[in-house]
């Protein structure tokens, strides 16, 4: 997909002339997955980045980079020239880092921000101008919105937008029995997913396996959910090894909180879709997305079927849960052996895989 609200961001970072004292902060996250530039302004630019695959491809083409759940609190006050950000998918995310934006921007700094018509980009455009006291700048260009917005007014914390207190973890799912905490931002983070359930429920009527199972990965792990559950059910109770991955910092933050609460001892491994771990898991769990950014990306399921290949122990079972729309079926057919759909309930299927 070609993201023009992208384009114009990085049309603005290359359009970039300054005295070597300028500092300019990239905000970007699965968007700009693919499309980086090579490094620009490398001494001047930090780019910041909640995605471990969009902060390794940012390293290797020389920026400086720092990949956490957009964490600006080392960044000073009136520190920054320009922020440049194409907005995210969840409106407590932009309106957190627009809050930062306020304190971190010198005045006169300027936020160049971009996005698409149906996002909510003039919206949130005109949030923003109203909190530096700028004009609002709108240029429309199809269907992008883009606007440069200067800092006027002083940093004020009674006047931040609401983000849902996007930095703090809060307790989910009480009747779940589990102790799960999420924050917003997250897929699914306010419940328990109804897909990531119904796997669960599918793993503990599984027959007990021929061979013990002692190694588990949850694969795309999110806040932990199908790992924490399993690990109260009998099948799994032979399992002495949890590793909890993902792509997302938020998802790592709050797995390896989760696995804390709940007692339970794991590795949480920062990976693209379990790129590069090593490990074989007798029993591997995914609850694949399949959106990347704002669009529908069907070849995410596609590296998730990869990885799990290469993760899978020979004598291993995995277990899928996706949307009922997914192929999964034909997409494992060319990877696996053993395919056996265990649940469709009309919106969610969980699927076995075996080598």
């Amino acid at each position: 997909m070609n993201d023009l609200a992208l384009n114009w961001i990085t049309r603005e970072l290359t359009a970039i002339h300054a005295d070597k004292n300028a500092r300019f902060l990239w905000c970007t996250d699965e968007n700009a997955l693919n499309t980086l530039p090579t490094a620009l302004h490398e001494e001047q630019l930090l780019v910041l980045t909640n995605r471990w695959d969009v902060a390794e491809q940012a390293k290797a083409r020389g920026f400086t980079t720092e990949f956490n759940d957009f964490d600006c609190s080392e960044i000073a006050d009136n520190s920054l020239d320009k922020i440049f950000y194409r907005v995210s998918k969840e409106k407590p995310v932009v309106h957190h880092l627009f809050n930062q934006a306020w304190r971190c921007l010198k005045p006169g700094g300027k936020l160049l921000l971009a996005g698409y018509k149906n996002e909510g980009t003039k919206t949130y455009i005109e949030k923003i101008a109203k909190l530096f006291g700028s004009g609002k700048n709108i240029v429309k260009n199809g269907p992008v919105y883009s606007s440069e917005l200067t800092k006027y007014t002083e940093y004020n914390a009674a006047e931040l937008l609401d983000d849902s207190d996007y930095r703090q973890p809060r307790l989910i799912a009480s009747d779940s029995g589990l102790q799960l905490h999420s924050k917003p931002g997250l897929f699914g983070w306010n419940k328990v997913d109804a897909g990531s359930a119904l796997l669960i429920e599918q793993l503990k009527q599984l027959s007990p396996q021929p061979n013990p199972l002692n190694t588990c990965v949850d694969l795309g792990c999110g806040y932990g959910y199908l790992a924490i559950a399993a690990a109260s059910l009998d099948i799994c109770s032979s399992i002495n090894h949890w590793i909890m991955t993902d792509n997302n910092a938020a998802a790592l933050q709050l797995a390896r909180q989760n696995l804390q609460f709940n007692q339970l001892n794991g590795d949480i491994i920062a990976a693209d879709a379990g790129k590069g771990i090593n490990a074989k898991a007798d029993l591997l769990l995914c609850n694949p997305p399949f959106h990347q950014g704002f669009g529908i990306d069907g070849d995410l399921t596609d590296k998730f079927l990869l990885n799990a290949k290469h993760l899978l122990a020979p004598q291993g079972i995995a277990l899928f849960v996706v949307n009922q729309f997914i192929p999964l079926e034909r997409k494992a057919a060319p990877l696996f052996k053993e395919i056996n759909t265990l649940a469709d309930n009309g919106s969610f299927k969980v699927i076995s895989l075996a080598n």
